[in-house]
């Protein structure tokens, strides 16, 4: 591909020489075109593969884009089924999901969900409640002691089942409504709404709805409990490692770096999706098209509202599934997203990111494994990435 931003590349491949991530991609956007797109390292890492496995980083190999799966599959499919009237953001969500009003959860709404609202945790480690459970603990066994794909579809679903329960019981800490902090629990919680509306799995409805229609060919779950499916999409791909994992005492490649995610299979509606920039970029210009009108598996009639700021908490940044930049520094950078539309984007924990410049007609995206090898995130250093990266892109293009 023969579209490429000199001082993109420049700062890409000084992130690469300066080891913020063995591999990274990139794809920007303008008015629906490409107008860079450039890989940077290589597909396998130090500690993954034997000998001579690695090679140069190529288009179509497949990084784990983490939390970007909160837009690009829930966040995507709640706008739909809002628009066709299926889902009412401002319904308590435990009458339509039963059990989710347990701990305080009785008013929580699904706005509440995607604006991260809830008064939920950021976090939890369900995936240690496998431990406990025969069946689902195969799943936390050394990838040399566990068990083929085939053999762990039954490990999978009892998995998806304890964190569900989970998820059900877990109780608020703050009343909904009253604060936003960024909620992991939220998401899988709506992603189990998502499923239980629209009745059918998580990674079956992002196929059928968003991705197939997209043209997304290398956008998918790795769903466990189908893993003839699951094995299909792999087949021939190369996927990059993404760093260790102490649940699972493994370094992660092929598989979901989200311990909880891989506790349900595979598929949550926090993490999960595998893709590559070009496809990631590809998701948020369906979400620009439908921002300006267009023709787009986004319903224009619910992407406007999904792309505010949510006005019920005072101060806070986030829009439905979205973020968007805050007032000072921002991993947008300095350049982009400062018309009066602005941006909507978001992160994901291996390194990758998804905006949009909403007046700039721009979609960058940014996917990397900066994760890998040692399994955690430095923020800082991620961050001063993804500004002169954007930076970049906009002085490239003229912004």
């Amino acid at each position: 591909m023969s579209d490429v931003l000199p001082a993109v590349v420049a700062v890409l491949e000084a992130a690469r020489k300066d080891g913020v991530a063995p591999a990274l991609a990139s794809a920007v956007l303008r008015e629906g075109r490409v107008a860079h797109a450039s890989w940077h390292g290589v597909a396998a890492a130090a500690g993954a593969g034997g000998p001579g496995s690695e090679r140069p980083l190529r288009r179509d190999d497949l990084l784990d884009v983490a939390s970007l799966t909160k837009v690009m599959a829930t966040t995507t499919l709640a706008a739909q089924l809002v628009a066709a009237g299926a889902l009412d953001l401002d319904a308590p969500v435990a009458a339509r999901l039963p059990g989710f009003e347990a701990g305080g959860k009785e008013r929580v709404t699904a706005r509440h969900l995607l604006a991260h609202a809830a008064g939920l945790p950021a976090w939890r480690p369900y995936h240690a409640r496998l431990a406990a459970d025969p069946e689902a603990a195969r799943l936390l066994a050394p990838a040399r002691e566990r068990p083929p794909a085939e053999a762990l579809a039954g490990a999978c679903r009892r998995g998806r089942a304890l964190v569900r329960e989970a998820v059900l019981a877990e109780a608020v800490e703050a009343p909904p409504g009253t604060r936003a902090l960024y909620c992991d629990p939220g998401f899988i919680a709506l992603g189990l709404l998502v499923e239980r509306v629209a009745g059918a799995p998580l990674a079956a409805l992002a196929a059928a709805r968003i991705f197939s229609p997209l043209g997304l060919a290398s956008t998918f779950f790795l769903d466990g409990t189908e893993p003839a499916d699951a094995r299909r999409r792999g087949e021939d791909r190369t996927f990059v490692p993404t760093g260790w994992s102490q649940a699972r005492r493994e370094v992660v490649a092929g598989a979901v770096n989200d311990d909880n995610a891989w506790a349900m299979g595979g598929v949550g509606g926090h993490a999960g999706v595998f893709s590559t920039a070009l496809e990631v970029a590809a998701l948020g210009q369906a979400w620009l098209d439908a921002l300006s009108g267009g023709r787009s598996v986004v319903p224009a009639s619910a992407a406007a509202e999904f792309a505010r700021r949510d006005p019920a908490v005072a101060g806070s940044e986030r829009a439905l599934g979205w973020d968007t930049p805050s007032g000072g520094a921002t991993s947008l950078g300095s350049r982009l997203g400062r018309g009066p539309r602005g941006a909507i984007g978001h992160l994901g924990y291996t390194g990758c990111s998804l905006w949009i410049d909403l007046d700039a007609g721009v979609v960058c995206a940014l996917l990397t494994n900066h994760t890998h090898p040692g399994g955690t995130a430095d923020k800082g250093r991620i961050r001063g990435l993804r500004q002169r990266f954007h930076d970049a892109v906009a002085e490239s293009l003229g912004l």
